[in-house]
């Protein structure tokens, strides 16, 4: 399900990659041509002893070749001096949100992304997570 909504500055596209999966998964392709920006969500619910990592798989030929994407922005702490972290996955172990970004000086090449929620089970598999994209145009 895809919502768009329109601000001053551009067209802010919303769509939910997973939806509440419980085991790994990849998501259908996201067209990303032409995008200012791309922003990721990831929320685990109920979560207890089970962690989901998210790596992001990304196209520049229309959508039929993808390689791992190793320019995901972080949303951790850094001071001014050490820039911003760029990590080639995101780790959700426990309930809650995380959200991180595609480098957006990287966005000119790219066409497509897909993202792979691989879902580890260790104990109790209890809970759910839902990963969404919005895009900036």
């Amino acid at each position: 399900m895809a919502n768009h909504f329109t601000y001053t500055k551009g067209i802010v596209h919303k769509t939910v990659l997973h939806d509440a999966i419980v085991e790994t998964a990849t998501s259908s392709a996201i067209s990303i041509a032409g995008v200012r920006g791309v922003g990721i969500q990831i929320t685990a619910t109920g979560i207890t002893t089970r962690s989901t990592v998210l790596t992001i798989t990304v196209s520049m030929d229309g959508g039929t070749t993808y390689q791992a994407y190793a320019r995901l922005v972080s949303n951790s702490a850094n001071t001014n001096a050490q820039g911003l972290t760029r990590v080639a996955s995101v780790t959700q172990g426990a309930t809650g949100t995380t959200i991180f970004w595609l480098d957006p000086t990287t966005l000119a090449g790219l066409t497509h992304f897909k993202a792979v929620a691989t879902i580890t089970d260790s104990g109790s598999p209890a809970g759910t997570v839902t990963v969404t994209a919005v895009k900036t145009y």
